[in-house]
């Protein structure tokens, strides 16, 4: 019932920006994310990162002058490699499609390079689940996290590396473990 009404929430917000301002801008994003988990009870002796992929759309609607709200889409890869007993590197890779809703706030440019710096948040449904051992089935089958970022503009190519925070536990195990998702991606995007 938390997540519908966290859904309904930020589809409210949206619609309700929408009234304000126009479509500026679509595009498409590709990049590269180093993932890992958190929590307060990582498994065996410790988690380290993984790389990963980004790929996916946005459209830019801008709201005021320097003020607009990015929705994307992405299909994004996350995980993490758990060092279990034995020094055993158990490689988990999570496949989601990701929703975020990014508020955006634009600098003036300076030689043609427009700074910015966005934030908001973001769902995620579960495509795929897997490790070394096979296909996971104790793995809830939404996440929703934060995202915090900064980027430039120039042309029609942007650039921009962003954190993004799942803030849901992800385990649904017997185990008491808390874990949560966490990346830094680096993206690459053009406009049309």
């Amino acid at each position: 019932m938390r997540k519908i009404s966290i859904v309904i929430s930020v589809l409210l917000f949206i619609s309700s920006m929408l009234f304000a301002g126009e479509f500026t801008s679509r595009g498409i994003k590709l990049g590269y994310n180093s993932s890992k988990f958190v929590g307060k009870e990582l498994p065996g002796k410790g988690v380290s990162s993984i790389p990963g992929f980004s790929l996916g759309g946005f459209l830019n609607y801008k709201i005021k002058n320097n003020f607009s709200i990015q929705p994307e889409m992405f299909i994004t890869s996350k995980g993490s490699n758990i060092n279990t007993v034995g020094d055993i590197n158990l490689h988990n890779v999570f496949l989601y499609f990701e929703i975020p809703v990014l508020a955006k706030m634009s600098f003036p440019a300076m030689k043609g390079i427009t700074p910015n710096i966005f934030c908001g948040p973001a769902i995620a449904f579960k495509c795929l689940v897997m490790n070394d051992t096979g296909f996971l089935d104790d793995i809830r089958s939404t996440d929703f996290g934060l995202v915090l970022g900064a980027g430039i503009e120039f042309w029609k190519i942007s650039m921009d590396v962003r954190y993004n925070r799942g803030l849901i536990n992800f385990d649904k195990s017997d185990e008491d473990i808390n874990l949560k998702n966490s990346a830094i991606l680096f993206l690459i995007g053009y406009s049309f």
